[in-house]
């Protein structure tokens, strides 16, 4: 019964507090990221091995958004509040930030007072910075903090052990913190899956930056996706995908595997521009924040012009259930196809 206690008293750390009025909503069905207009992020509903649990509106202004991991019982709130007035140099962004850090563990403090936490041990701030793509780096402080949570289960007084780790910065005229909480008897293995997930979310708040240079570059492979130069866009693309693996992008192994290896036997190198065409057609509309099945669609039908751009050249890389995708395709069904071929080959 221990882990499912500990488990109970991490998600009561909050709800016991008298939390401001607001309204909790779940995350949409359809697979499109969380958007925050004001400053550009969009954060997925997957980050490694958490998922989005949804977004709390406050009244009066300000959300934050959860991520859990229920496996390792964990979970990270991402909390996002408009400055004002918005600090304009780099040392009131400093003193923002050292202020705001100080304000999470005065309350945690508070609750040591309340009883609701005892033994309770304060880390040193860390100070550092994000580098951002083309723009001036913003600055960032962290802390890590543990205490024992004290709560009741139906077998009487229980005690958890806890780790959180904040992390808070200023982008866009916003407040950024991140709170990251774990039970300590994760030991090691906890430390290490909350950097992953912290990383993962830094990847998050530096996309803003570099989106907008990697849409010119995938318009570039567009416009000429056979040149050299379309080649050379494809490659910087792609490693951008390769380092941002939560876009909704998602090519089916049956059959596209199939074809592919088919390709490369009887056309070598076709293949090559028929993966990058699924792969760079997917990601088009995903820097839209698109969902799944638009991705899909469009990935689809990328392939489809390549693949009648190769067939000429190379007529032996036709296959006939690939030559019904490509029809497909080229009328915007492709997902429909693949997931009509799925049911029937099950």
């Amino acid at each position: 019964m221990k882990a499912p206690l500990l488990w109970l008293l991490l998600l009561t750390m909050s709800a016991q507090a008298a939390e401001p009025a607001g309204r909790w909503t779940a995350p949409t069905k359809d697979g499109r990221p969380w958007k925050h207009a004001a400053t550009g992020l969009s954060f997925p509903k997957r980050l490694g091995t958490y998922r989005l649990a949804g977004e709390f509106q406050y009244s009066d202004g300000g959300v934050f958004i959860r991520y859990e991991n229920l496996e390792d019982r964990a979970r990270a709130d991402i909390f996002l509040f408009k400055t004002v007035p918005a600090p304009t140099t780099l040392e009131d962004k400093h003193r923002r930030i050292l202020s705001e850090i100080d304000t999470v563990t005065a309350d945690l403090q508070k609750m040591v007072s309340q009883g609701r936490y005892k033994n309770l041990s304060v880390g040193e701030i860390v100070g550092g910075e994000l580098d951002l793509w083309q723009q001036a780096s913003v600055p960032i402080a962290t802390r890590t903090l543990t205490a024992t949570r004290l709560g009741i289960s139906d077998q009487g007084a229980a005690e958890a052990v806890v780790k959180t780790w904040v992390g808070i910065t200023l982008m866009s005229d916003h407040l950024i913190t991140i709170r990251h909480m774990r039970p300590a008897d994760t030991g090691d293995a906890g430390e290490d899956a909350m950097k992953a997930l912290i990383g993962l979310i830094f990847q998050v708040l530096k996309d803003p930056s570099l989106r907008a240079h990697i849409k010119e570059l995938l318009a570039a492979y567009l416009a000429q996706p056979m040149s050299q130069d379309g080649d050379n866009a494809a490659a910087a693309v792609l490693a951008y995908l390769k380092q941002t693996p939560y876009f909704p992008i998602s090519i089916p192994e049956d059959p596209v595997s199939d074809w592919l290896q088919h390709c490369k036997a009887v056309a070598p190198g076709t293949e090559d521009h028929l993966l990058r065409a699924f792969m760079l057609g997917s990601a088009s509309p995903a820097l839209e924040d698109a969902d799944a099945e638009t991705c899909l669609n469009a990935g689809a039908r990328q392939f489809a012009r390549i693949y009648r751009q190769l067939l000429p050249q190379y007529p032996q890389i036709t296959r006939p259930e690939m030559e019904q995708f490509v029809t497909a395709a080229e009328k915007n069904l492709g997902a429909a196809w693949l997931k009509e071929r799925a049911d029937l080959t099950r």
